[in-house]
């Protein structure tokens, strides 16, 4: 039952919102598809069941009482208002509503989590089930009583034209509308793909692929055929492999419907007979069209995402997550060194830090209660530091962070604060005993642009700790230049 009501103990308020927004949508969906529908024909455009299928799996708080009735609700006043009859309308909302049932209830049966759609087959085995499940079910019930109602537009002679159109019309439907709903971006996405663009504003290059599609659909309609639905096939296959799925899916959609729509009016237009011959095969092939651009899309972003895991693991060190030597040398420098077209930093401060008698803990307590300090310190230090400042691991016990754009006084108060957060906080181990550990650290400033070589901070802020740990530990001393100075005296013991 729980995948049919999701949390059945709702408020009524969250009962009341769902089926408005429900009905809302359902209704919307459904009048376009009934005010779209060839006279005596089964409508050519109806992307509610699909729709509504896609509400319930993306956002479960619409999957309650409420969402249920709203869609029922919204099927039957699309339907009444523009002059169907109750009964007919009862048994059409009753084959829509089956879709959605069927496809959910055999989603639970295989267990198949479509949250991950965009890993392995997931996809596929999705669009499976909807097609053989919940488009099967409500075409095979609409044949079998729909056209045996009074004042109806199915006849028994016709059962298996009507049947195959309401089929493949419901798959189509799904190919089209439900990958955009399962490929909406969370609120978070949203922000981080803003924030990208104002750093790397979009290139004029990146719009080809979109003009190459919108070129091959205007195609279509001075060439209208048969052939008609193979002309964007390039054009998306490019755009699947450029942009996200979030927009190939609204692309594809948007490209199917419009070939639809041009070759049913070129095949009505014909006669009768001949959009009943032609406009099954016309789905057929428009589902597969379909399906490559998503396919394709899905296998980029696989693809993409274990390029970046890859790319991560390579980059950061694999039991604190920190930056490795490598790459925290390597952005080091790039921050010290002044890049074109990017704000150059106008201060760089460098952080060595060291976890005083660190081997004593291993020896005492064991390697596993030493990874424990050096995650644990690794949390803390996070703590008192931006979210763009470089933080890495040099090697054992032996961290180095980069702070830029910061005085003197602010850079010496965050490495104060990391040796007292540090030297106040106990790490228990499993065992419940608590250790105390402290740092040692030594600090080296340099004012930009003046080019200074990176490996000369490091050397700096090194013989730096160098003192620190000669002078008892626990403690952050500047290097020799900033100590001299009477304006820049700051050297802080614990």
């Amino acid at each position: 039952m729980s995948i049919f009501i999701h949390q059945p103990a709702q408020s009524i308020p969250d009962n009341f919102r769902a089926f408005a927004i429900v009905m809302g949508i359902i209704f919307v969906c459904a009048l376009v598809g009934i005010l779209g529908r060839p006279l005596f024909f089964l409508a050519i455009f109806w992307p509610a069941n699909a729709i509504l299928l896609g509400l319930f799996l993306r956002f479960p708080s619409l999957r309650n009482i409420g969402g249920w009735l709203g869609a029922f609700a919204g099927f039957m006043i699309a339907d009444l208002i523009t002059g169907n009859y109750f009964v007919l309308t009862l048994f059409l909302t009753i084959s829509n509503l089956l879709h959605a049932i069927c496809s959910l209830a055999l989603l639970r049966f295989f267990k198949l989590d479509f949250r991950q759609y965009n890993k392995g087959l997931t996809f596929l085995f999705l669009f499976l089930i909807s097609a053989f499940g919940g488009c099967l079910a409500a075409a095979g019930f609409a044949s079998l009583t729909v056209p045996h109602l009074p004042n109806t537009f199915m006849t028994p002679e016709r059962v298996w034209t009507d049947f195959g159109m309401w089929w493949t019309g419901e798959i189509l439907n799904v190919i089209a509308f439900l990958p955009i709903l399962l490929a909406i971006p969370d609120q978070q996405t949203f922000k981080n793909y803003w924030q990208d663009q104002k750093l790397n504003p979009i290139q004029i290059k990146a719009f080809m692929p979109l003009l190459a599609i919108i070129g091959s659909v205007i195609l279509t309609h001075f060439f209208i055929g048969p052939g008609a639905i193979m002309f964007p096939i390039a054009a998306l296959i490019w755009a699947a492999l450029t942009y996200n799925l979030f927009f190939i899916a609204i692309i594809n959609c948007i490209v199917c419907m419009m070939l639809y729509n041009s070759l049913t009016a070129y095949y009505i237009a014909q006669s009768p007979d001949a959009y009943l011959i032609t406009t099954i095969s016309v789905r057929i092939g428009l589902m597969m069209l379909a399906l490559g651009p998503l396919t394709l899309a899905i296998i980029s972003l696989n693809r993409q995402k274990l390029y970046h895991q890859i790319l991560y693991l390579a980059n950061h060190d694999g039991l604190t997550t920190t930056m490795n030597r490598r790459f925290f040398y390597e952005e080091s420098e790039r921050t010290v060194t002044v890049i074109p077209q990017k704000k150059p930093a106008q201060t760089v401060t460098i952080l060595l830090l060291d976890l005083d008698h660190f081997k004593r803990i291993n020896d005492r307590y064991g390697h596993s209660a030493g990874d424990l300090v050096l995650q644990e310190f690794s949390r803390q230090v996070r703590e008192q530091i931006r979210g763009d400042d470089l933080f890495g691991r040099l090697g054992g016990e032996e961290f180095a962070i980069l702070l830029k754009d910061l005085t003197l006084a602010q850079s010496v108060d965050i490495a104060q604060r990391i040796c007292n957060k540090v030297f106040a906080t106990p790490i228990c181990l499993e065992n419940g005993e608590c250790l105390h550990i402290s740092v040692s650290i030594g600090l080296s400033y340099q004012t930009l642009p003046y080019c200074v070589p990176f490996q000369q901070l490091i050397k700096r802020a090194d013989e730096a700790l160098y003192q620190a740990k000669e002078k008892g530990r626990n403690q952050l001393c500047l290097e020799d230049a900033l100590q001299q100075s009477p304006t820049d005296r700051l050297h802080a013991q614990f």
